[in-house]
Order: C-alpha cells, then structure tokens, then sequence
C-alpha cells in the first residue's frame, strides 16, 4: 500500500501542479495535436507515474515474481494502457458531469485513481507479477 500509495500521491501532484502551474489555457496545442487541460495533465500524470511505478512494483513489491523483465513490462504496459482509457473516460465524464465546481473536479481525479488503483493491484497480483504454482496431486 505504501508504493501504490506514493504513486498515487505521485500521480495527482504531477497532475495539480501541470493543472495550475504549466498548463494554463483550455487547450494545449503540442504542435501536432491539441488535447484539452485535463487530458494533458494526465499525460504529465503517466509521464510520471508509470516509469515509477513499475519500478517500484518490480523491484520493492512483487520481488518473487519469477517472470522476465521483459515479460512483465509487457503485462505492466497492457495494464498501463487499459488504466488510461479507463482514467480518461471516467475523468471526462465526471469533469462534464461537475464542469462548474472545480474543486470537485479534482476531488473526481482523486477518485478515479483511486478507483484504478485498486483495480491495478489485483490485475498486477494475478496477472502482471503472478508466480505459477505448482499443482499437487491427488496422491500428494
């Protein structure tokens, strides 16, 4: 809990702070494609967010896997990928849902991580970092 935690704290600092500090107009135009403020803030959010965390899954975590580590970034990125599709449709619609309070509109960013957080645990345990066990007979 301590890990996904930290990374969850991880994630909505990088999110508050590019929210306030570096993105301040409604849309953020890249020069190749222009993403409304909340999107890239999560683009700021996972930049950040994702390295650290399979880091800290990988190494602090989940140390008994027996997985290569190429396998299990594989698995870690599939989740990555599912939990942003995930966070940008939950987002977006809770940010439509309550466009006229911001402050709620943070408060539903800390919800949907949380949300995804839980979800990214047990995906992570069963699946991403998961050991076989080795099955014992009927006669064991």
């Amino acid at each position: 809990m301590a890990t996904g935690g930290g990374t969850l704290l991880l994630g909505i600092l990088s999110y508050y702070f590019a929210y306030f500090f570096i993105f301040k107009a409604e849309e953020v135009d890249f020069g190749i494609i222009v993403l409304q403020r909340e999107t890239a803030c999560l683009l700021v959010d996972y930049c950040i967010a994702i390295p650290t965390s399979f880091l800290l899954n990988k190494y602090l975590i989940f140390t008994h896997s027996e997985l290569r580590g190429r396998v299990q970034l594989f698995r870690f990125l599939n989740l990555q990928l599912i939990n942003i599709l995930a966070n940008y449709v939950l987002l977006k619609f809770l940010l439509e849902l309550l466009r006229d309070y911001p402050t709620l509109s943070m408060l539903s960013r800390i919800l949907v991580s949380v949300l995804m957080a839980l979800f990214s645990y047990l995906y992570q345990h069963y699946f991403t970092f998961s050991v076989k066990k080795i099955g014992r007979g009927k006669d064991s």
